[in-house]
């Protein structure tokens, strides 16, 4: 099986982090959210990633240096403009090899939803799509029936259900699927699922159990580092001085310079990262700025 990140979009609600970097790529716990999620599905057994880059697409190249990861074949697909949750599979077809469903994630989701347990379901229903799901958070706008298994409304747009399930991010495509693209580049896929959709073929898996966060906002993403457990939260390699005060939740990179006479009070700092003196509260430090989600 082969897997597809989108990490193409402009993150504009991500901003002004993402003028820095790519959603995909800001470090969590001294790895980029692109590498846990590999991480996770290398367990799963997929060998083989693909990644759509539009803005930033240096810092990809200075993330992945080679053509692998752990052992694993990286290559990326780039977008000179964004194509859309549908335009960027069209344009990696030449790239897709064997006959497998293609595991689609969005690239600011990070989850441990189980491959096998997707796959099961998807192949047990006989779908052209399968959706991972989930209906205790987030935007609930898929309608599902969980009796049949099938995926009846998304958005309302077929006037059948408003919804009570969010679409997790992550989701099975067989190849079949392509033919229903449309002649133009830059498109979505939520149209060509809702015609599936009616013809009953798109199915779904609700994974509440499992672990899941969206980096959509730079409150997302402080909270979701700040609550992980069990994480690396100071990179050997950083540089703190004895009088700096560090909150057990904070999270500092490679890199850093932590001097006398600052403290940290549930923050990251990212890699390479000198900290001027003073007392930072909730904040997100980076080489060229600070931000602070509750004023963004």
């Amino acid at each position: 099986m082969q897997a597809f990140i989108l990490g193409a979009g402009l993150g504009t609600r991500l901003a002004p982090l993402t003028h820095i970097l790519p959603k995909p790529l800001m470090p969590i716990c001294q790895k980029p959210l692109v590498q846990h999620s590999m991480d996770h599905y290398i367990r799963s057994g997929i060998r083989d990633f693909i990644i759509n880059t539009s803005p930033l697409s240096l810092m990809w190249e200075r993330a992945f240096p080679e053509p692998e990861y752990r052992g694993c074949r990286v290559r990326f697909s780039h977008e000179e403009s964004p194509l859309d949750s549908g335009g960027g599979i069209k344009k990696i077809l030449p790239l897709l090899e064997g006959s497998e469903p293609l595991l689609v994630h969005n690239g600011d989701i990070l989850t441990d939803i189980p491959v096998s347990e997707l796959l099961a379901e998807h192949r047990r229903r006989g779908n052209l799509v399968t959706l991972a799901l989930r209906s205790i958070d987030g935007k609930k706008n898929v309608g599902y029936d969980p009796a049949e298994g099938r995926v009846t409304d998304m958005r309302h747009a077929l006037g059948r259900d408003p919804g009570s399930y969010q679409f997790a991010g992550v989701y099975l495509m067989e190849r079949a699927v392509c033919e229903l693209f449309p002649a133009e580049d830059c498109f979505s896929i939520v149209p060509i699922w809702l015609r599936l959709i009616r013809e009953g073929k798109v199915g779904g898996l609700v994974c509440d159990w499992a672990a899941w966060h969206e980096i959509g906002t730079p409150a997302d993403y402080l909270d979701t580092v700040l609550n992980l457990a069990a994480r690396e939260r100071i990179h050997p390699t950083a540089r703190i001085h004895p009088a700096a005060d560090i909150s057990e939740d904070s999270v500092v990179g490679q890199d850093a310079h932590i001097p006398a006479g600052t403290t940290l009070d549930d923050c990251i700092v990212w890699p390479r990262t000198h900290v001027a003196p003073g007392h930072y509260r909730r904040c997100i430090l980076t080489p060229r700025i600070t931000v602070h989600p509750g004023d963004v």
